[in-house]
């Protein structure tokens, strides 16, 4: 594979542009490679893909043709003859991917409840869907195996963030409620549902003896007074203090080991599915920074086994936006926390640097030397006979001077390709070209 350069750009904005403008400009970038948010809706659906599930493919297309979904209007790009587009595209020498996401849809889970995450209080997500269920599985497969049987000449599948979470993390809703770190990440956020806890005692996991443990810890992390953030400030202060929670409660390591089946198990599945109908697609897989990707069930070390490129996403101008609104609701309901207490404790759990202050974290983001550290942690983990392509922020408040700090951290980390993320809406055109030109500027392109 030649040097990965991409983008995960939104279709809507460049057709309002003017297809054939963007496509000039993602060419003058170095640009080959084009995942557009939400590209699975614009497809045909033929339902003798769809007999094993009970998810109807034409409830989200036809939900984010009228609605969108959070990172803006979907009208266009499903509304469009993507067969054309591609070809358009291509002869800019730009390919057009398929990116699909398989969790998050809350028109889905409205429809379907029985299909979410369940957490340990029977509570469930308003709009992640469980990989464990056989529905959720069948569904997501058949539109693959739809898409990939019906449209010639698809090169890649990119899989968006397969994960097991009771929200997305990158998109923290409102109606997640407050609970204190590092407890959340180390144990609560896994799923519960019958399919899920069959699944974990296929394992070898006594979930009658877990279920108690999972109680009392969350039991703990929604005590919120100030007394016990600061008991848990001083209790988890760093890496080898999570290490005794694994020596007091052995299960729980095999809770986070199972969680990574589910996700890992999902992938391989697609993986098999793809290669018998076309071996030579390639199968991207996104991932949250490796620092606390395995919260999602995603483990590095393991995507050698089912993917072809691991693509890491890490947007450190964005990532404080997301990463301070669960901190917020923290601080809401305990007032006395001031801002260096509960970012400090984040720092050092996560081995991120940043700002002091939660309004300069959320506006401005974690310093950019995090990027370099990420990309080599991913690289390490995979090996060299892994690709890992890094996605780098694009959007607003990220400057042009940003992105190319951005690409050369990646670089410096050992990155086997780049994509730039633009997803968010309104990205300054500037900083495709700035992305482009650092590229050139240290050798990755012509």
């Amino acid at each position: 594979m030649s040097k990965y350069v991409g983008a995960w750009a939104i279709y809507d904005e460049d057709y309002t542009e003017g297809l054939d403008v963007a496509f000039s400009r993602y060419k003058e970038a170095g640009i080959q490679r084009i995942m557009y948010g939400g590209v699975a809706h614009s497809f045909s659906v033929h339902q003798e893909h769809y007999t094993d599930t009970c998810i109807d493919p034409m409830l989200e297309i036809d939900y984010e043709a009228a609605n969108g979904d959070q990172f803006g209007t979907k009208c266009h790009l499903i509304n469009s003859d993507i067969t054309e587009v591609r070809k358009l595209a291509a002869s800019y020498n730009i390919d057009i991917g398929l990116n699909i996401t398989p969790g998050v849809s809350e028109p889905i889970i409205a429809k379907h409840p029985d299909l979410a995450v369940e957490d340990i209080e029977g509570r469930k997500s308003n709009h992640w869907m469980c990989p464990s269920n056989p529905d959720v599985r069948a569904y997501f497969n058949g539109r693959i195996e739809d898409i990939i049987s019906n449209n010639a000449g698809i090169k890649e599948i990119e899989l968006d963030v397969v994960g097991l979470d009771f929200y997305d993390p990158q998109v923290v809703p409102d109606w997640v409620l407050p609970e204190l770190y590092p407890l959340r990440q180390l144990a609560i956020g896994n799923c519960f549902c019958k399919h899920c806890t069959e699944m974990a005692e296929k394992n070898g996991i006594d979930v009658n003896t877990l279920k108690p443990i999972i109680r009392s810890l969350y039991k703990e992390a929604t005590t919120l007074t100030y007394d016990k953030f600061t008991d848990l400030s001083i209790l988890y202060r760093g890496v080898f203090d999570i290490v005794r929670i694994f020596l007091k409660y052995p299960i729980l390591l095999d809770w986070l080991k199972h969680r990574a089946s589910v996700v890992g198990s999902f992938v391989n599945e697609v993986n098999k599915k793809v290669k018998a109908i076309d071996p030579s697609i390639l199968i991207s897989s996104d991932l949250v920074a490796p620092s606390f990707s395995w919260a999602l069930g995603q483990i590095y070390a393991d995507q050698p086994l089912f993917s072809d490129i691991t693509k890491l996403m890490f947007y450190h101008k964005r990532i404080g936006a997301f990463e301070s609104k669960p901190l917020r609701k923290i601080q809401v309901e305990i007032p006395e926390i001031a801002d260096k207490e509960i970012l400090d404790q984040y720092y050092r759990l996560k081995g991120f640097s940043g700002p002091d202050s939660m309004n300069e974290l959320s506006e401005k983001g974690l310093d950019v030397e995090n990027v370099y550290y990420e990309t080599r942690k991913a690289k390490i983990e995979v090996g060299d006979n892994h690709k890992i392509v890094v996605g780098l922020v694009g959007d607003q408040p990220a400057t042009a001077k940003d992105v190319e700090e951005a690409v050369l951290m990646a670089h410096k980390g050992g990155a086997d390709g780049y994509c730039l993320h633009l997803w968010y809406g309104n990205a300054p055109k500037e900083n495709i070209l700035a992305f482009g030109n650092m590229l050139k500027k240290i050798g990755e392109i012509e």
